[in-house]
C-alpha cells in the first residue's frame, strides 16, 4: 500500500510540474515575442533618426557648395569687371592725345587732356 501512494505521489508530482513547465515555457515565449517586438520598434526608430540625420547632412553640404559657388562666381565677376575697366582706360590713354593747355574764359591758362576738358570748369574756351 505504501508503495502504491508512493507510486501515485511521483506521478502526480512529475504531471504537476511537467504542466507548470508548460507554462513556464508559454510565458517566457511570450515574453520574448515581446521583448523582440520592443526591439524591433527600437531598431526602426534608430533607423529613421539616422536616414534624419543623413537628410540634414545632405542638405548641409548642398548649402554650403551653393554658397561656395556663389562666393567664386562673385570673385570671377569682380575680377571681369576690374579687367574690363583697366582695358577701357587703357584704350581711352591710347586714343587721347597728351595733355594741352588752353585759355579759358576767365582769362587763365589751364591744361588737359582736350581744350575742352581743360577749359570745362572755366567757362569754356576763350574766344
Amino acid at each position: 500500500m505504501f508503495r502504491k501512494l508512493l507510486t501515485s505521489t511521483a506521478i502526480a508530482c512529475s504531471l504537476a510540474l511537467g504542466f507548470a513547465t508548460g507554462t513556464f515555457a508559454q510565458t517566457t515565449a511570450e515574453q520574448d515575442a515581446k521583448k523582440a517586438k520592443h526591439e524591433a520598434k527600437e531598431a526602426a526608430e534608430s533607423t529613421g533618426d539616422a536616414v534624419k540625420d543623413a537628410g540634414k547632412a545632405t542638405g548641409k553640404a548642398a548649402t554650403k557648395a551653393g554658397k561656395t559657388t556663389a562666393h567664386v562666381a562673385e570673385d570671377a565677376a569682380k575680377e571681369t569687371a576690374h579687367g574690363t575697366k583697366k582695358a577701357a582706360h587703357e584704350v581711352k590713354e591710347a586714343v587721347t592725345p597728351d595733355t594741352t593747355s588752353a585759355t579759358c574764359a576767365d582769362g587763365k591758362v589751364h591744361t588737359g587732356k582736350t581744350k575742352t576738358t581743360a577749359c570745362a570748369n572755366h567757362g569754356g574756351i576763350q574766344k
